[in-house]
């Protein structure tokens, strides 16, 4: 007998447990339907309904799902107001409010889905669709509960991006996308720029982060949507260059010359040079005679015709546009190394063309010209300590001139 009562009172414990989680969602629907005037007490219905949601009992219910999206969304709903009046409310504590209502809703309409059936228990045909026919007791109104916070989603993606919280923003830019896309709430035609500056916002946030490959990718989405203001290419650069992506880098110099032209001289310059790394150097003269026309006094730029020059004319051609550069900056590590190089090709060539004389009489010949190099080399060096050529072309000037103790020096460092 006590064996039997035991698994009388299992079996009741059961059903009240059960029980008691839908009298749960049936007393927060209540709470939450009257007068509420405190943020507290959607706080108190929010955490009476969460132990629903995940009971075996409940946890399938849409209604209890619908009832917990109902409860946050009132709770962002009071801080709203709260903020509408000018009082300070915890701004991540209100975006994360709204999307965990938003997580609520739209699961209580993935199972809000109540199938027809005839008198022989088979499902009814919907003679129009060809499909089931089915009913829902809360997808109308949970459609209507988003439709009125669209833009807030929006703004709490701004909200949490301003406190630095890049995870939030970015779902929160996330949800808004999906939701201006999701033909149930958003009926009228979404703006495709509208799309666009919400992807580049999401950019911005995976760059904060450090997420340079995935931030270049939403910046390539954005300008596929139609935002192609200037920052969109700017920032992509900087992710594009963090990562090394060169091809990436060039491609999109060439989409942001195309729209920008010299207005920025950084595409323009990227073009160029690998125009120069591709041998393509008609096209490198004429968009450096462009960017030149416009910077005559631009240092690089002078550098850069030099090279095309030289490979089309050779060294001496391209004299004049490196010295140019110097004088125009002389920090210019390219253009120094360029003048340097010159000289120092000029004195082995004197060298070649005075082979029969003695080694006394041909250090007179070409040591001063060595001399000229020698300080070019030297900075152009001190600039960029990576250029080996820079510093073979020293080690040859000091053996040269007989400098033993810069030769050391050079050698050891």
């Amino acid at each position: 007998m006590k064996r039997i009562f035991s698994s009388i009172l299992f079996c009741l414990l059961i059903i009240t447990n059960a029980s008691g989680q839908h009298r749960v969602v049936a007393d927060v629907k209540k709470s939450i339907g009257e007068f509420t005037t405190s943020i507290s007490s959607y706080q108190t219905a929010i955490n009476k309904i969460k132990p629903a949601l995940t009971h075996d009992e409940t946890k399938s219910s849409p209604e209890a799902w619908y009832v917990a999206g109902k409860a946050y969304m009132g709770l962002y709903g009071k801080y709203k107001d709260t903020q509408a009046i000018g009082k300070k409310v915890d701004v991540k504590a209100m975006s994360t409010t709204l999307l965990d209502g938003y997580d609520c809703l739209m699961h209580a309409m993935s199972l809000d889905t109540i199938r027809e059936y005839d008198k022989n228990g088979k499902p009814r045909i919907d003679k129009k669709t060809g499909k089931p026919k089915a009913k829902t007791r809360f997808s109308g109104d949970i459609v209507d509960q988003l439709a009125k916070h669209i833009e807030d989603f929006n703004v709490a993606g701004g909200e949490l991006y301003n406190t630095k919280e890049w995870d939030g923003a970015i779902r929160a830019w996330q949800v808004y996308l999906d939701v201006l896309n999701d033909r149930r709430i958003q009926k009228a035609p979404v703006a495709d720029s509208q799309i666009g500056q919400t992807l580049y916002y999401q950019g911005i946030s995976l760059w904060q982060k450090g997420e340079h490959a995935e931030a270049a990718e939403r910046f390539a989405q954005a300008r596929n949507h139609g935002y192609t203001k200037k920052e969109a290419f700017d920032y992509a650069l900087v992710c594009l260059s963090a990562v090394g992506n060169d091809d990436g880098i060039v491609n999109l110099a060439r989409e942001a010359y195309d729209i920008y032209g010299t207005a920025d001289p950084q595409y323009a310059r990227i073009l160029i040079n690998n125009y120069i790394n591709h041998k393509q150097l008609d096209k490198a003269a004429v968009l450096i005679d462009e960017m030149i026309g416009i910077e005559p006094d631009d240092a690089e730029l002078q550098n850069l015709k030099g090279l095309v020059v030289e490979q089309k004319e050779g060294l001496e051609k391209a004299f004049p546009y490196f010295e140019r550069s110097v004088e125009l900056d002389d920090n210019n590590a390219s253009a120094l190394f360029n003048l340097g190089r010159y000289y120092y090709n000029d004195a082995a060539k004197v060298a070649e063309s005075n082979s029969k004389l003695s080694a006394k009489a041909l250090a007179r010949k070409v040591n001063p010209i060595y001399k000229k190099a020698q300080p070019y080399l030297e900075k152009a060096y001190r600039l960029d300590p990576d250029n080996e050529d820079a510093r073979n072309a020293l080690r040859t000037i000091y053996y040269k001139l007989g400098d033993a103790k810069r030769l050391d020096a050079l050698e050891h460092k």
